[in-house]
């Protein structure tokens, strides 16, 4: 067999392609900006961060390339979905737990959805973990270990290993034909939506703003009349021009996203960034890293991010750097990765306290707890939560279904209401009150929600108790039903230019 010395071993391995493939996305992307480095990251009103079918995002790494991907294949929906998810759209379960194919409500057999002949699949990265005894060396498989008691747990080394699998974008399927109200679901979910800007006002992201004002990220954020944008090593502290210098407050966000990133690498964070001198290889990678976080965090939250000015000069050193180094692009993936994760985690944990003072501002009476029997407090998944209050499965699988639906039966057997407390949630927990434990989750910062569970306090009181419907603003009783079908030193900065 032919040894491929560029791999150093039999071929290039699964991970290897899919870098592969994805420096040459990077490459493309790149040279473009090279032509024109005025273009923007992504295509202004480009589409929403990449998710799978089931409405769960793709972290930062995967979702950078699944949108340049999308870009470029002209797909109109960010969502994408493996072989056997599009299989199993087919069929559904008999109460014996059998599969059974799917039929409307004349018992006729549905369409069938499938990938269309000719589509290619599109890598992307799992975190998988290998568990090696200490003293034996012997391998056990993770589900194994997750059983073992902590003190035999700590006779293992537990290695995270990228994997990967492949996806189909929903626009490589025939699912428009054989499921329209799906897919306009989907289309609806999807919508790119930005920033309101009431009319007279300057535009404005709530959430940025109170980060701001109230000193909630992880390190001061100074707005200062001047000419300089840069995070300081050595204070721990950004410094921006004010919004009002900026030629929109669009630009603003977008230049600040990107000073944010570099603060995620400080030594007390990440832990990527050392003092290093202007124009090196070390400062030129960083600033690589913080262009795709701001790229993709802009994106996310309906803003375009364009390329700065002083970052336009790197670009030759960054396409050559992609082209003569396979590890490249997967660290610069893996840091853009756990940097966007840190601000969107903190720029949606503020946007959803806000959203909590709105809806107590339109209750003009909260309701009287104590005279509901209170039934406990459980730390309650984030997406779940749509279901127990309005019993909207959209978006879930019938495992996830049917995991909320055993919980509120055991505990909650004559209904319920609930309080959820928005103040105090949890971003990476292992033990949700219902579902799988997530006991493989990585909790240091940056990792993955996705591999843990946010969570939320709700307590929950008995719908039996209640004194009256109108004494109640809590969310309406649920009762068990069943499921619905469906520049200074050490820093690093910029000159801002107006």
């Amino acid at each position: 067999m032919r040894k491929d010395n560029k791999y150093n071993h039999v071929g290039p391995s699964a991970e290897d392609r899919a870098l592969e493939k994805f420096a040459e996305m990077m490459i493309e992307k790149i040279s473009t900006l090279q032509s024109d480095w005025k273009k923007p990251w992504f295509t202004e009103g480009a589409l929403t961060w990449p998710k799978n079918l089931s409405g769960r995002e793709y972290n930062g790494m995967n979702a950078m390339m699944l949108m340049m991907h999308c870009e470029k294949e002209g797909f109109k929906l960010p969502v994408f979905c493996t072989f056997d998810r599009v299989v199993g759209l087919n069929y559904g379960k008999d109460k014996e737990g059998g599969k059974v194919q799917l039929t409307d409500a004349e018992g006729n057999e549905l369409p069938k959805v499938s990938i269309n002949k000719g589509s290619k699949s599109i890598p992307v990265f799992i975190t998988t973990f290998t568990c090696v005894d200490k003293e034996t060396k012997e391998k056990i498989k993770y589900d194994d270990y997750k059983r073992l008691s902590e003190e035999d747990r700590a006779k293992y080394n537990v290695y995270p290993k990228l994997s990967v699998y492949n996806v189909f974008n929903v626009d490589q399927t025939n699912l428009k034909e054989a499921r329209p109200e799906l897919y306009h679901k989907l289309e609806e979910q999807n919508q790119q939506v930005r920033p309101q800007v009431a009319e007279g006002e300057e535009f404005s992201f709530k959430p940025v703003d109170h980060m701001i004002e109230h000193n909630e990220w992880i390190c001061p954020i100074k707005p200062i009349h001047g000419d300089n944008a840069y995070y300081s090593i050595s204070k721990k502290e950004i410094v921006i021009p004010e919004k009002s210098q900026f030629k929109d407050g669009e630009s603003f966000y977008s230049n600040l996203f990107h000073e944010m990133a570099h603060s995620t690498g400080a030594d007390d964070q990440l832990d990527r960034l050392k003092p290093t001198s202007f124009g090196s290889k070390e400062y030129s990678t960083e600033e690589l890293k913080a262009e795709m976080t701001a790229a993709l965090v802009s994106q996310r939250y309906g803003m375009t991010k364009h390329l700065k000015e002083d970052s336009a000069a790197y670009l030759k050193g960054w396409l050559e750097s992609l082209k003569e180094e396979p590890t490249f692009i997967k660290t610069i993936l893996t840091d853009v990765k756990k940097a966007s994760q840190m601000i969107t985690q903190k720029v949606d944990a503020i946007q959803l306290q806000l959203n909590k003072g709105v809806d107590e501002g339109k209750s003009e009476s909260q309701p009287e707890q104590s005279k509901l029997k209170n039934m406990g407090t459980f730390d309650i998944p984030e997406w779940s939560l749509n279901y127990l209050e309005n019993g909207d499965a959209t978006n879930l699988t019938d495992e996830e279904v049917a995991n909320v639906d055993a919980f509120t039966k055991e505990h909650f057997p004559n209904g319920f209401v609930m309080n959820i407390d928005f103040e105090n949630s949890t971003e990476l927990n292992r033990y949700p009150a219902f579902g799988p434990r997530n006991e493989e989750a990585l909790t240091s910062k940056g990792e993955s929600p996705f591999l843990a569970t946010k969570t939320y306090p709700v307590t929950f009181y008995d719908a039996r108790e209640r004194e009256s419907k109108e004494s109640s603003s809590l969310s309406e009783a649920v009762a068990a039903k069943e499921p619905p079908k469906e520049n200074e030193a050490q820093s690093i900065g910029h000159r801002f230019h107006r």
